[in-house]
């Protein structure tokens, strides 16, 4: 799992913005590095069944990482070394996963990105950033475009797969649909 704001001082911007500035730069935006590291460098052919996660990191910014590891994969596969046996983007989707609490940007990409098996929902409980306790509401006011399918797969069926999480069997079967990412 990569967290965010790990190995970093959260608190590197102070005065005005300080708190905004933090999030958004110090919090946020650092799990591409990680994330790419994990699609692009062979470690998940090697390891084959390995999963990673980005942790409270938000899923905005997901489907324009992929579009970009692969953009550059493909206009500078030459200089890659070693040769990668699919794009960056196939790999995340086969091993990757983000979560987020409220974020209706990455919720509208998850679909036509195919990124519905890749996110999972959390509430972030006790974080004040967190949707808790209207997390019922948050979820309500952000996934209207999904259909229940893929709720239910974001809001929970993706972490049990994850997780390998047992489903007590009298809620087998209950469960919408299949998964790819197994």
């Amino acid at each position: 799992m990569m967290r965010t704001s790990t190995g970093r001082d959260p608190r590197a911007a102070r005065g005005n913005g300080g708190a905004v500035i933090n999030y958004v730069s110090h919090a946020l935006a650092p799990a591409i590095e990680p994330v790419a590291n994990m699609c692009a460098s062979c470690v998940l052919e090697r390891f084959p069944g390995l999963r990673f996660a980005a942790i409270e990191s938000g899923i905005g910014w997901v489907a324009w990482a992929l579009q970009a590891m692969d953009e550059a994969y493909i206009k500078h596969h030459m200089w890659v070394r070693p040769k990668l046996k699919a794009l960056p983007s196939e790999y995340f989707r086969a091993h990757g996963f983000a979560s987020f609490q409220e974020d209706p940007v990455g919720l509208a990409a998850a679909a036509p990105y195919d990124l519905t098996d890749c996110f999972l929902w959390a509430n972030d409980y006790p974080h004040h950033e967190g949707s808790w306790p209207h997390s019922a509401q948050a979820i309500e006011r952000t996934m209207g475009m999904l259909n229940d399918e893929q709720r239910t797969k974001i809001l929970g069926l993706n972490a049990v797969r994850l997780f390998k999480f047992d489903i007590p069997e009298h809620r087998r079967g209950t469960q919408v649909g299949t998964t790819s990412n197994q």
